[in-house]
């Protein structure tokens, strides 16, 4: 039986009481849904389905929202996660079972034609209603209409490919639909966040025509953009003048003879060209009142005298001659980390001075590590690296038991060989009611990572049995080798981790917030635990059992 027929069977048996199988299990989101998987650790869709809520949030505000054909809750999740009470409806048990797990209480299996006994501020229903029999679709519209007076709704007008689309239409099909249940689009709201054939409908008089409001919107664009052509030739005008004005100048002609003459004295490549940047760098830093930076470098290029190039690059310096990058930005702090650890004291494990968190920290960080990333650090943002207070590694840092609030880590936990013994410090270094706040990098977030598997739960343990370190870990496919990126990780592998570790009292940690997305930089995740302590007697052998 071909996919379509198994959905008009399915659907027409949900009608008719009865239950029959439908297409839409873990095959189904892995291959049909496009080249990306539909899941939570690709990348896309949880920013997809962030940016949608952020939409929601900002533009039309309601406290109260259903995802109807929720699939695996990621719009669900991010408008929870967002403070919006929302809750989820899907035909699959199998994407239910995929929703987040604090997420699954308000995702419940469910056909979109059973009645819906709640009422909401807007309903979202996103690519659905294609997959839905004609029949059914109108008896769908009209249920969804029932319990809200706002839907937020898109269906594709022309992708036929897809085998379970058994009922593509224009646009203008769903709105006569939504007319009829006395539903009136909302001609001045933009969806496009979602789709571009997505509409907004709302309940209110319906127009005679809504092609009226369309033209009439149309023209009112036409003039708009008519306007900022208009402005932009002016502007555009002007710089032209003032270009001609600049060329013309005696100080432009003697810019353009220096130019020529500089690159007849100092051919590109040559040493008298380096000699030349490496002066020029110098004025300036002199010019802007930096001379101990000029002395840094003057003593780092006098460290490096006799080092072959391939040293030089290797520990991150800016070789002589070399053009130094523009700065990178400096990240915004995290709001999380603020809301959890203002007023605490703490450590920051392998800090960053591009990617600050404002915090109240002492800075860990090992010598071998600092030699490498304080060099990328001036390289890259053209930023001094922050004040290392603490020599030490991740998994044994020289402080006493329970005499730090929290500890912070970002982009650093995948640096880390055994993390399981690198948690076991951290638990004893942390007051009874502290934090452990770790921001973990994607698989996609390193391009190296995309092609390699997700490290398994028996390898963390097997690590932690073994008692691994920096340097007796296997190098063997690990980016960047000692120190690189020894794992890679999703959220529900760390909790996995921190689950066994509590199982085997070994801590007792608690998750208090996750961002499947982080907030600081995003192309990682966030994990916030609070520890507590008590007698913990867990043997260190005892381990197969899970």
């Amino acid at each position: 039986m071909t996919p379509t027929s198994r959905i008009q069977q399915h659907e027409t048996s949900r009608v008719a009481g009865e239950n029959l199988p439908h297409p839409y299990n873990r095959g189904y989101y892995e291959s049909c849904l496009g080249p990306v998987p539909y899941n939570r650790y690709e990348g896309k869709w949880l920013q997809f389905f962030g940016l949608v809520a952020d939409h929601i949030v900002k533009q039309i505000g309601p406290k109260k929202v259903l995802d109807a054909g929720c699939a695996k809750g990621f719009l669900v999740e991010a408008l929870r996660d967002r403070g919006v009470e929302a809750y989820g409806i899907d035909l699959s048990d199998y994407a239910i079972s995929e929703a987040r797990r604090d997420i699954r209480p308000y995702c419940r299996v469910a056909s979109l034609t059973e009645p819906i006994p709640e009422r909401f501020d807007l309903i979202v229903c996103i690519e659905v209603l294609e997959h839905i029999p004609e029949e059914i679709g109108r008896h769908v519209i009209a249920n969804l209409c029932r319990s809200t007076d706002d839907i937020l709704f898109s269906s594709t007008p022309d992708d036929f490919a897809e085998p379970t689309h058994v009922n593509v239409r224009p646009r203008s099909y769903w709105n006569a639909l939504f007319a009829e249940q006395g539903f009136d689009l909302d001609v001045e709201f933009d969806a496009a966040r979602i789709a571009p054939h997505a509409m907004r409908f709302v309940k209110r008089p319906v127009r005679h025509c809504v092609i009226d409001a369309l033209l009439q919107q149309r023209e009112e664009l036409r003039k708009t953009f008519a306007q900022i052509d208009e402005e932009q030739k002016k502007i555009i005008q002007q710089l032209e003048r003032r270009l001609q004005k600049v060329e013309q100048s005696i100080g432009w002609k003697v810019s353009v003879y220096l130019k020529s003459l500089r690159e007849r004295l100092c051919p590109l490549h040559s040493t008298r060209l380096s000699v030349y940047l490496w002066l020029r760098s110098a004025l300036l830093i002199l010019m802007n009142g930096e001379w101990r930076l000029l002395l840094r470098r003057a003593w780092n290029a006098a460290c490096r005298m006799g080092r072959p190039p391939a040293v030089q690059h290797s520990t991150g310096e800016v070789a002589v001659g070399m053009v130094k990058p523009a700065p990178i930005p400096v990240i915004q702090e995290s709001a999380l980390a603020h809301s959890l650890l203002d007023g605490l004291k703490g450590l920051e494990i392998g800090p960053a001075t591009h990617n600050p968190f404002g915090l109240n920290t002492r800075n860990v960080e090992l010598p071998a590590a600092h030699e490498f990333y304080a060099g990328e650090q001036r390289r890259l943002s053209g930023l001094e690296p922050p004040r290392v207070d603490l020599w030490a590694a991740a998994d044994s840092i020289p402080v006493q038991d329970q005499s730090e609030g929290f500890i912070l880590t970002s982009h650093i936990v995948e640096h880390l060989p055994n993390i399981v013994g690198a948690f076991l410090e951290w638990d004893r270094i942390i007051i009874d009611g502290g934090y452990v706040f770790m921001i973990v990098p994607h698989k996609w977030a390193f391009a190296l990572d995309t092609t390699r598997e997700l490290t398994s739960f028996d390898h963390f343990i097997d690590d932690y049995l073994q008692q691994v370190s920096l340097d007796t870990h296997p190098l063997d496919g690990v980016p960047g080798g000692k120190m690189g990126h020894y794992h890679t990780f999703t959220p529900d592998s760390v909790l996995q981790v921190v689950e066994w570790m509590c199982r085997k009292k070994l801590c007792d940690w608690k998750l208090v917030a996750r961002e499947d997305i982080d907030t600081k930089v995003g192309n990682g995740f966030t994990l916030v635990f609070m520890v507590h302590h008590r007698d913990r007697t867990g043997v260190a052998g005892e381990v197969r059992e899970s």
